[in-house]
Formats: C-alpha cells, structure tokens, sequence
C-alpha cells in the first residue's frame, strides 16, 4: 500500500466476524525509546507495557472510518479483531489507532499526534516503498 504493509481480505468477510485474535509480546514502557517503526506497531497495553500483536495485528493500517475494531484480552495476553462492517474481498482491512480502550472513536487528539510518531506518506517508486507484492493472507 501507500502507507508500508497492509492487510487485505481475500473471502467476503461479515460483519461481527471475529478476524482474528492475535497472541501479543509485552514491551516495557521504560525501555524506550523504541524506533518509530516499533512506536507505530505497538498497542497500549497498561501504563507499565505496550503490546506487540503477532500474526497480522501489528500491521493493519490506520483509516478514519476503519472496518475493525479491536479488544484487549489481559488476562490471555492477546488483541481480538472484530468486523465493524461488511467487509469484501481485496478490501484492505483497517483499524483506527484512535480507539480508546472501550473501542469507541475517536480521541480528542489523534493516535500519531499523542504518541509522536510521524505518520508515513509513502510515494509509490520511493526507495522505502514496498517493491514486491505481499501475498494475500487468507484469514
């Protein structure tokens, strides 16, 4: 996509499906800085850790009017990711980095402009451009 990785549907997928539910990896918050490529993958966890999703929840893109959502599950250390609508097949699947912890939206200030992290504008043929085709994961 134009903004790095992205994750796209390749069935029809209704909504209130559960999407996946993705195993996660804590990350202290004292250990920062992390680079911005981990500040833009990562979930708020608690106050104490961030989350890093494994599988593909840590590379869904950010859209205004997402077609997931998402919850945390503490006590099995994993991130849920529900259909907020019909979604169809070749539609990239998004979430919004917005969502507050009881997956309402938005906040008063977005994710990017709170966590510092500088939102990424890819041009298609920039060297940090994806070269090669993702394939398609089947979810």
């Amino acid at each position: 996509t134009s903004v790095g990785r992205g994750v796209f549907a390749v069935d029809a997928i209704p909504a209130g499906a559960v999407v996946e539910i993705a195993p996660v990896v804590l990350l202290e918050v004292a250990q920062q800085p992390f680079s911005q490529t981990i500040r833009r993958m990562v979930f708020n966890w608690t106050q104490t850790y961030f989350a890093l999703a494994l599988g593909c929840g840590s590379i869904y893109n950010h859209a205004d009017q997402p077609n997931l959502r998402y919850s945390r599950d503490f006590a099995r250390q994993t991130i849920r990711f529900t259909a907020l609508r019909d979604i169809h097949p070749g539609e990239q699947l998004t979430i919004s980095y917005d969502q507050t912890a009881a997956g309402n939206q938005p906040r008063e200030r977005g994710w990017f402009e709170i966590h510092h992290v500088e939102k990424l504008d890819i041009e298609a043929g920039s060297p940090e451009a994806p070269r090669e085709h993702t394939p398609q994961r089947r979810l």
